[in-house]
């Protein structure tokens, strides 16, 4: 089948055949009917033969075999992916390419053909599946805003054969009208892919296990950057933020000492002068221990986790760490969700509380926006129509406001980082109290959001944790806290409580999503399978430069 391009994403484009249903196209194509349903509008009112619809693309990995004077670059740019992520599936190409060579490239768009009125995918046992282009014809949707001309540069085709094929006087095309584009043959190599197989169930990741075997009695080390004995220079506040972060912590190990925890906690400064951290590591004080709780800076949690790999100890990261740091082994833990994750937990806080509203989102012409965009479509799909009835809108910057007329309170979700459609978006929705506006946590950095004109107009948004001293959770602890230490509550001391509470539950063997003060914790395998994400977030609304206090269950 064809496969076209909308709004960035790639479809296949199929004619339906005489006699065809939707379960049918669930089936063959392997997609939910409400995905069908979203690309293809008026397509609920029945299926018509000879229509022609978008439907979602397969994707899995092919082998390509190097073919003489080729280069990384170009195969790079015969598939249409960086060289960074051909390096990163093929380690061996940097030192070279042999011809012959077979490079794997993931998550590539496969194949799929169509016989007669019930197509099957693609299978096959060889090991290439030559490809041969040949002069077609394809149909071309004209887009919003799209002139001829502009299809003529997408295709690299002339106008004057665009308006010859189509029998037009004029170069003047209208939106949703269908024109016809000639495909020209251009030269290719072979490209060896994976065979597509027959309907088969998702794939699915493995179940988590918390990394650490269940014990009586726990070894625990904590590394915090105290810099007791250092000489001046050292950064005051960090370890400001280490005694506060130790005090949450001390408090939450009283608190699982009364549910039956049971551990010997070995403190180490990360920053002294002596011992050394190095020292630290190969002395007699970490013989037996069981778990690590990571330094707060990278530069030592690198020395601490390169220790762990090598003897196989499990780690987890209070604070956000480098990628590459993260996942260094499949044991380790990263305590900070990932953008993906507070865009997968905004998605599902929207079908939660705010059924009967209408949610459009703006799609951004940015990819690194786009990234964030379609995780969000797709979380926002998984929840099926028997559990919520919100049907997502796209639009465009240029588009969004048609469906205000549709009435009723609406959600306009953005994750531009353009700050100036961010201003212009804060705007636009204080003059409508209907509208709320869904953002994302980097607008928390924009400090064009402190005008005058936008700072009083609040945004939901999904973050790590948030601290709120009028939060009824806050309360009783800061006065506990108060009592206890005689000193304010801070954000690093609420995260040094939760983080200890949740993990002395999972080690008590409570593996059920937790709520804490200001973060929340529900740990899984990540989808490469390389380390331990936190899934979890917080969705609260941002106003006049502060968290508000969420709506706790």
């Amino acid at each position: 089948m064809p496969i076209v391009e909308k709004d960035g994403q790639k479809f296949y484009q199929y004619v339906l055949p005489e006699g065809q249903s939707l379960t049918q196209l669930q089936t063959l194509f392997k997609c939910d009917a409400d995905q069908l349903l979203a690309l293809n509008p008026g397509l609920e009112r029945g299926l018509v033969a000879g229509q022609t619809i978008l439907v979602p693309v397969l994707r899995g990995p092919i082998v390509h075999k190097v073919t003489p004077q080729q280069t990384l670059f170009a195969v790079s740019r015969l598939y249409e992916v960086p060289v960074d992520s051909l390096y990163s599936w093929n380690p061996s190409a940097r030192s070279g390419l042999k011809v012959g060579q077979q490079l794997v490239l993931k998550n590539m768009v496969l194949p799929f053909q169509v016989n007669g009125a019930n197509p099957a995918p693609i299978v096959t046992s060889s090991d290439t599946f030559a490809h041969k282009l040949t002069d077609s014809i394809i149909k071309h949707t004209v887009l919003e805003k799209e002139n001829l001309y502009a299809i003529s540069k997408r295709y690299m085709v002339p106008v004057d054969s665009l308006m010859a094929l189509n029998k037009l006087t004029s170069s003047r095309v209208s939106p949703g009208q269908q024109i016809l584009v000639p495909i020209q043959k251009v030269k290719t190599t072979s490209v060896p892919v994976q065979a597509v197989p027959a309907p088969a169930p998702k794939a699915t990741t493995s179940a988590f296990r918390f990394p650490v075997a269940p014990k009586a009695h726990y070894n625990i080390a904590v590394f915090l950057p105290f810099a007791l004995d250092s000489a001046a220079g050292q950064n005051r506040f960090v370890a400001a933020a280490a005694l506060d972060y130790y005090m949450g912590m001390k408090m939450a190990l009283d608190s699982l000492k009364n549910l039956g925890f049971s551990a010997d906690i070995r403190v180490f400064d990360d920053n002294a002068l002596s011992p050394s951290l190095e020292a630290v590591l190969r002395s007699s004080d970490m013989n037996g221990i069981d778990l690590i709780f990571s330094p707060l800076q990278e530069k030592q949690a690198k020395i601490v986790a390169t220790y762990a790999k090598e003897k196989g100890i499990p780690v987890v990261f209070p604070v956000q760490m480098s990628v590459p740091l993260a996942q260094m082994a499949s044991n380790f833990m990263a305590y900070t969700p990932s953008d993906a994750a507070l865009v997968e937990n905004l998605a599902l806080q929207l079908h939660q509380k705010y059924q009967g509203y209408t949610v459009v989102l703006i799609n951004s012409p940015l990819a690194a926006d786009q990234l964030l965009e379609q995780k969000f479509k797709t979380a926002f799909a998984s929840v099926p129509t028997t559990k919520s009835k919100l049907k997502l809108q796209e639009a465009s910057w240029t588009t969004y406001q048609k469906y205000k007329p549709i009435g009723g309170p609406q959600l306009l979700v953005s994750f531009s980082s353009e700050r100036a459609k961010v201003v212009g978006l804060l705007k636009a929705s204080a003059l409508d109290s209907n509208v709320m506006v869904v953002g994302q946590k980097d607008w928390l950095d924009f400090k064009e959001l402190d005008a005058p004109q936008v700072r009083d107009q609040a945004f939901l948004v999904a973050l790590p944790s948030y601290f709120n001293y009028h939060d009824t959770q806050i309360i009783p602890f800061h006065k506990a806290y108060r009592k206890r230490y005689n000193a304010d509550l801070s954000k690093m001391a609420c995260l040094g409580y939760d983080l200890t509470l949740h993990i002395g539950k999972q080690l008590l063997g409570n593996a059920a999503p937790q709520q804490g003060l200001i973060s929340n914790m529900n740990l899984r395998n990540s989808a490469n399978g390389l380390f331990i994400e936190n899934n979890a977030a917080v969705v609260v609304p941002y106003r006049n430069a502060q968290l508000l206090v969420p709506h706790h269950e």
